[in-house]
């Protein structure tokens, strides 16, 4: 998923001996290039991609860093490596840090030109029909880095932000921080300290938050360690990102003699990727290795289009029900409208697609009771605002087999509030619809209700009573079938339609 590091400029090796006995994999050679250093691999969440740095003598002489990728191949194989080149290439060295778990954001480190300075060199990338856009800075107030080194991840929901940095206020070499951005504000905070926990009177760095936005990954030279610098890891065990599980060695299976960094994993913990070196004065080589840290995660892929089927760019946000809090986002790809989310276990989320000109969509997607990893498919589907189109309200909620709103429904309803709100010339018929258990009489009733119910709560947020009608059709419009538990689920629905004439 999401790690990083700042100042990579120095060399890396790995020493090749005996590796047939050993659980690590070293990478081939259409990767490892040899002689020259591979560093900071970046596994894409659906484990597919693999974004990695090689080093080069730039024209001054000095160390510059190009960005690299590889297709995976099961599990057994990965392409040859490709140059990414484009707007990611620098003649002053450009690496990827972290790829957002969508695959359309890219988190880079580097120069794009000569005068850049330190403060602009934490940068974002994102997919474009034509290419990666031009990378633009990311500011942290009041970093003050010591030194030349600075690592960072980014958390699945890419509003969080671990890094490893020497500032006054370290324990030792460098220590662990956090920042979060602030959707309503577009800024990140200033570095947060994880606290004595985690962090060390040695180095931390190259940190990895997981999937699972909880566990931490980061390498280390404390005592202890089977090599030079080894892997550990440590569980958040709240959400004040101040207490933190005893950091674990990862053991052999990853950990050996000299120095292993750059530690990655794909969303569902099924394998590792880093970088390992038996010295400093020699290049380092990408190994992986399976790993099995299977995690309560569910990949969320879909497409996003409209209501012919073309793909559509757009913003993929996701929030949490019960108090209608947005966690975090992704975006879609312009060409194809794939998107892809990593959303922990634990919550009750709801998905919603938005782009100018329509109104936003929604799925609901309850993983309160997951407890293993998962895959699944919600494709969104974007109606555009026009008139005698019907547009379902997928997170509007009742209590069963009644027409009492619940307050989950509430975020749904406020957009289409801010709709009407917007738009005073809109008028809306509200309508319910049902599944086909019970009678004909009672479904109607029941269709009716419920839009009702949904007409007055707009009717108390403001909106005139003239401007919405309530209608039911119980069962006599289905949009799936009602021989399933997941077809009757999507035919209980209240829509709206924005009435003829008035745009």
């Amino acid at each position: 998923m999401m790690r990083s590091t700042l100042a990579i400029a120095f060399f890396l090796l790995v020493s090749r001996a005996g590796h047939a006995q050993s659980p690590i994999q070293e990478l081939p050679l259409s990767i490892n290039a040899p002689g020259q250093s591979q560093l900071l691999p970046v596994i894409s969440s659906d484990g597919k991609t693999l974004y990695f740095t090689r080093t080069r003598m730039g024209l001054d002489s000095g160390v510059v860093f190009d960005v690299w990728l590889s297709h995976v191949l099961g599990d057994t194989g990965f392409s040859d490596a490709e140059f990414v080149g484009g707007n990611l290439a620098s003649s002053y060295g450009v690496a990827v840090t972290s790829v957002a778990p969508d695959n359309n954001t890219l988190y880079l480190i580097g120069k794009m030109k000569s005068d850049s300075p330190p403060d602009e060199r934490l940068q974002v990338a994102h997919r474009m029909a034509t290419g990666w856009s031009i990378p633009e800075a990311i500011h942290i107030p009041g970093l003050r880095a010591r030194g030349n080194y600075t690592d960072y991840t980014f958390g699945p929901d890419q509003r969080t932000l671990v890094m490893a940095v020497d500032r006054d206020s370290t324990l030792g070499d460098r220590d662990l921080y956090v920042s979060f951005y602030s959707e309503s504000e577009h800024t990140w905070s200033g570095p947060r300290w994880l606290g004595a926990e985690i962090n060390s009177r040695q180095a931390e760095m190259t940190p990895y938050l997981a999937s699972d936005n909880k566990t931490l990954y980061f390498s280390s030279n404390r005592l202890g360690g089977i090599g030079e610098v080894d892997v550990y890891r440590s569980v958040r065990l709240d959400g004040s990102w101040q207490h933190w599980s005893p950091p674990e060695d990862l053991g052999k299976g990853v950990n050996r003699y000299g120095r292993t960094t750059f530690y990655t994993e794909d969303a569902e913990g099924k394998f590792a990727y880093f970088s390992w070196r038996a010295s400093q004065s020699d290049p380092a080589y990408l190994h992986r290795a399976r790993v099995s840290h299977a995690r309560a995660v569910a990949l969320v892929r879909g497409i996003v289009s409209d209501g012919a089927g073309k793909p559509l760019f757009a913003r993929v946000r996701y929030e949490r029900l019960s108090d209608g809090k947005e966690l975090g986002s992704a975006r879609s790809d312009p060409a194809t409208g794939a998107f892809q989310l990593s959303l922990p276990a634990g919550e009750d989320y709801a998905l919603r697609a938005e782009k100018d000109g329509y109104f936003p969509t929604s799925e609901h997607l309850d993983l309160t009771k997951l407890e293993s990893f998962q895959s699944l498919e919600r494709n969104l589907k974007l109606s555009k605002i026009e008139t005698g189109v019907a547009i379902a309200l997928r997170n509007v909620f009742f209590e069963t087999d009644k027409s009492t709103l619940l307050p989950a429904s509430y975020p749904e309803l406020g957009r289409v509030k801010d709709l009407l709100v917007a738009h005073p010339e809109y008028k809306l018929e509200i309508a319910g619809h049902t599944d086909s258990i019970g009678s004909e009489q009672h479904n109607l009733q029941l269709g009716k209700s419920r839009a009702e119910a949904v007409r007055e709560y707009l009717v108390e947020q403001g909106i005139g009573a003239a401007r919405i009608t309530a209608a039911s059709y119980g069962a006599t419009k289905p949009v799936a079938t009602n021989a399933t538990e997941e077809g009757r689920a999507l035919n209980r629905r209240v829509e709206f339609i924005i009435e003829p004439g008035l745009r």
